[in-house]
């Protein structure tokens, strides 16, 4: 597996560093930047300052600006991962080399986790630009829970590089990369609780949010750098993400095996 894993590593930082070096850290920074200006704008021009009561019930914080701009900063991490490994195996039969992947013995996992984490300080860097501009916008950050902020970003992570391998087998049998992924995107970013708490929705849609770990990340998020959600859900939203996490591992697991047999099947008849 390592084989795999270092090799993927180094092909896709030389890409990122020869073939994208600036266009996809910009794009996916001025999503989170957007997110925090047309909050901060709308809080201070349109709504001059005022919160429904019902916000603040239920997020347990009055500070609106915090709250949307985690939103965008996390909404903007959890599309750039999910991008990154949902796409690989797509883009190699773009390219032609799909098949030779395919028969090749080396480690699925691998190449994924090549990916991931190559993807990873990739999105790093975005993350904390992001911040950097929120902060100047009003983002409150605070030392609450702190020693809780990396296991929780080991699970996130480790989530959302599952829901990406359940997202490369749709791109994989449905032949396409732009309609099957933003269409996940715009339902994320709906129910997730990125803009706006998910109670403002209807019931029906609001049970979307409980299948996507970028929900349940920003509730785990909110509560440890912001105060934005009660602490003594922590736990809860943890078992929840890493449940959610081991589940979408073990289908998107299986879902990439039979596309790749389905894909080696079409190729050679």
């Amino acid at each position: 597996m390592w084989i795999a894993f270092s090799a993927t590593f180094k092909r896709q930082l030389i890409t990122m560093r020869r073939a994208y070096p600036w266009s996809f850290f910009i794009g996916h920074i001025l999503d989170g930047v957007y997110i925090t200006i047309f909050a901060y704008l709308s809080y201070h021009f349109i709504f001059q300052g005022q919160l429904n009561t019902q916000f603040v019930s239920y997020t347990g914080t009055s500070d609106y600006l915090s709250y949307v701009i985690m939103g965008g900063v996390f909404n903007s991490f959890a599309v750039s991962l999910l991008m990154i490994v949902s796409r690989m195996l797509i883009n190699e039969m773009r390219e032609g080399t799909l098949e030779a992947l395919l028969l090749t013995p080396s480690s699925r996992l691998g190449y994924f986790l090549g990916a991931a984490i190559q993807g990873l300080m990739r999105s790093g860097i975005e993350w904390l630009a992001i911040i950097c501009v929120g902060l100047f916008f009003g983002l409150n950050l605070v030392a609450a829970h702190l020693a809780l902020l990396l296991p929780i970003m080991i699970v996130l992570c480790f989530a959302l590089f599952a829901q990406a391998l359940v997202l490369g087998g749709f791109m994989l049998a449905f032949r396409d990369t732009y309609i099957t992924q933003n269409t996940l995107f715009v339902i994320m970013t709906l129910v997730s609780g990125v803009s706006f708490p998910p109670q403002f929705l209807p019931d029906w849609i609001q049970g979307l949010s409980l299948i996507m770990p970028l929900y349940y990340g920003l509730e785990l998020m909110r509560s440890v750098m912001t105060h934005a959600a009660p602490s003594s859900d922590i736990l809860y939203h943890l078992l929840s993400l890493s449940t959610l996490g081991i589940l979408y591992f073990a289908i998107g697991l299986l879902f990439m095996k039979r596309m790749e047999k389905s894909v080696l099947e079409k190729h050679f008849g």
